[in-house]
């Protein structure tokens, strides 16, 4: 895959925020507080266990997805980047601001903990409750 994306330092810690924000808020909430940009909810049909809250953030050209609990509360965050940078560009900055967890494989946030993941393409953000 060929990297056409600069690293944008300022628009990956605005996105960390926003996303760490979200973190234990009910759907109401996070539907409040992300008013300003587009939001879309998906409930999980089958058993209503819970849902999936999607915040497109067209500015930092990325989608924060949270998953909520059978309760609504958000207990974890994804980020998905519309263009990527190489991994060590995000990697070599979550090393320079948080401390790394070695044996559960994640770097520890002040509210939560974050951590890499492949998706069906590429890869992804994971941010998830303390």
């Amino acid at each position: 895959m060929l990297f056409e994306q600069t690293f944008d330092k300022t628009s990956f810690t605005n996105l960390i925020s926003h996303a760490c924000s979200a973190l234990r808020l009910t759907e109401e909430q996070i539907k409040k507080n992300f008013s300003s940009y587009p939001v879309h909810v998906v409930d999980s049909a089958k058993d209503k266990a819970g849902c999936v809250v999607e915040i497109r953030f067209d500015g930092e050209s990325a989608t924060v997805t949270c998953l909520l609990d059978i309760d609504r509360n958000c207990e974890t965050v994804f980020i998905f980047l519309d263009n990527l940078c190489p991994l060590t560009d995000y990697e070599n900055y979550f090393n320079d601001h948080y401390e790394y967890d070695y044996i559960k494989s994640r770097w520890i946030l002040p509210d939560g903990y974050l951590s890499i993941k492949k998706s069906k393409d590429d890869f992804c953000f994971m941010i998830s409750c303390l």
